[in-house]
């Protein structure tokens, strides 16, 4: 039987998120319930919510996708690609395609500082969780990617950690800082597809034991899956049982 969280070594409960008592995504819920809100892509008036009605018609779905990397596949079949090349993490559950404008939603979050997106986007990975009880029902923790110490000190948050509390509450599955980036490099977005792997190999550790733990990894974008693979790695090394990623948007091929 997998262990449960109560289970796991004090050093990985220490680490697992309490929500701090500072403004974060999940504490600015309550004030735009209350204050009129304007849709963050047009401008428009957006009630409670942080884009109106038709901006979020315009979010790309995705189409029926392969269950391993979430890329389009006949019959939501394991694609040619994760057959021939078996990935690390076992599933995915992605919430929307990486595509305008929900491109510029995560652009404004992470380089504009819009810590406020980070409640919508939530919001939309955990409703797609929900949607999808086969692949979910048995995660036991949500682990946040982590970023590298100079980005997290320049960018002052972490993007997966705000998105992840959303998530986390929507969904009760606990919210686990088990992975750390002490291995730096230059940004993914800025790599070709063919580098990233490179770039992220033994980038992550984890020191807690994880000994038979089902935990899904949370990004805001998987784009070649290098990142996660990575990520997953490490998770599996630490005795993690299965590993499978939960990220707000896909970029298709």
């Amino acid at each position: 039987m997998p262990a449960s969280l109560n289970e796991l070594s004090n050093p990985a409960r220490r680490k697992l998120d309490s929500l701090p008592r500072r403004l974060c995504a999940a504490s600015l819920d309550g004030l735009a319930r209350l204050l009129p809100q304007r849709c963050a892509l047009c401008g428009g008036p957006a009630g409670a919510a942080l884009w109106c009605a038709a901006c979020g018609a315009d979010l790309v779905q995705l189409p029926v996708a392969c269950p391993v990397c979430a890329q389009p596949s006949p019959g939501s079949a394991v694609c040619g690609a994760c057959l021939g090349a078996p990935r690390r993490f076992a599933a995915t559950i992605a919430a929307l395609s990486y595509a305008f404008p929900l491109d510029r939603i995560i652009q404004a979050l992470k380089y504009g500082r819009r810590l406020e997106l980070a409640q919508p986007l939530g919001e939309a990975l955990a409703a797609a969780v929900q949607r999808a009880p086969a692949l979910s029902a048995a995660v036991e923790a949500i682990v946040p990617m982590p970023l590298s110490t100079s980005r997290q000190r320049e960018r002052g948050f972490n993007q997966s950690m705000e998105i992840g509390r959303v998530v986390a509450r929507r969904t009760g599955v606990p919210l686990a800082r088990l992975l750390s980036r002490p291995i730096g490099g230059p940004p993914q977005a800025s790599l070709p597809w063919q580098d990233r792997a490179r770039n992220v190999r033994g980038a992550f550790a984890c020191a807690a034991r994880l000994d038979g733990l089902h935990v899904a990894v949370l990004d805001d974008v998987m784009t070649s899956g290098a990142t996660i693979e990575a990520a997953a790695t490490a998770l599996l090394a630490a005795g993690a049982a299965r590993v499978d990623a939960w990220v707000v948007a896909r970029t298709l091929k």
